[in-house]
């Protein structure tokens, strides 16, 4: 019956929420280290000795440089035993939990990224590599946001957080907290079928960024690889600050372009 009893408290533990659940393990440890003190203010001297004593206790050290002396205080340190040790070991588990799923949240950057003055990337392909490579390079410290739809980041790098999804959607873009971008660059993909289509891929972008900047009254430096020069004239140049042709010496021309605006 106890251990049917155990398992059921310990079923419905691991279902509570991960924040209520450390809180409550929180609070329970700080008060028993008052409560150790209330029941034997000799032996333990001050608060800060009885959360000592339950730290040691509810994660199984056991130093003994603290004992509790009375009947009283070692009744209440077996619940403590019986109840904080599994508490306590269920705890770690929620925070072990909590910090693997940060780590997978900021691999596929669900949180979104949240800095100012950083440099977005759109589309990746060879020149967003050599591009970013090049940025770098240049300015060690500088934030980049990557927008792909890839699933996962194609580029590693503590300065390189990536934003996964449609470039084209304003849901996406706001992700990447685009509006607080110093620039935003939109590339081309590698090897485009149809150099017309791809470029009015990149327009749409532009027009999408602008259209979300207007809306929230702000300002937005994009820069664009473009591959027709021709499309240079015939489209809205208000959509696209700065236009890179794809057949001129591109990545370092891309990468100044980008850090122009950075202080």
């Amino acid at each position: 019956m106890l251990v049917g009893l155990i398992k059921k408290v310990l079923k419905k533990s691991i279902n509570i929420e991960h924040w209520k659940l450390i809180i409550f393990g929180i609070v329970f440890i700080i008060l028993s280290g008052f409560i150790m003190y209330w029941l034997e203010p000799k032996e333990f001297k001050t608060p800060f000795n009885g959360f000592w004593f339950v730290m040691t206790t509810v994660s199984q050290v056991g130093f003994g440089d603290f004992i509790p002396k009375t009947v009283v205080g070692k009744l209440y340190t077996v619940i403590l035993y019986l109840c904080g040790v599994g508490l306590f070991a269920i705890m770690i588990a929620k925070w072990i939990d909590l910090l693997n799923n940060y780590e997978e949240m900021r691999e596929a950057e669900i949180m979104g990224y949240q800095g100012e003055h950083h440099l977005v990337m759109i589309n990746w392909s060879q020149k967003t590599k050599k591009t970013i490579e090049g940025i770098l390079r240049q300015n060690p410290s500088a934030n980049i946001v990557l927008i792909d739809q890839m699933s996962n980041s194609p580029m590693n790098h503590k300065q390189i957080h990536y934003v996964q999804g449609n470039p084209s959607k304003s849901a996406t873009l706001e992700r990447a907290n685009i509006l607080k971008a110093d620039s935003i660059c939109i590339f081309a993909i590698d090897y485009p079928a149809d150099q017309t289509s791809e470029d009015g891929k990149t327009l749409l972008i532009a027009s999408t960024i602008k259209h979300l900047a207007n809306q929230h009254e702000t300002t937005a430096k994009v820069i664009a690889e473009i591959l027709d020069e021709d499309h240079i004239s015939n489209t809205n140049q208000e959509f696209v600050d700065e236009f890179i042709l794809s057949t001129k010496p591109f990545t370092d021309l891309m990468a100044s372009t980008a850090l122009r605006t950075q202080p």
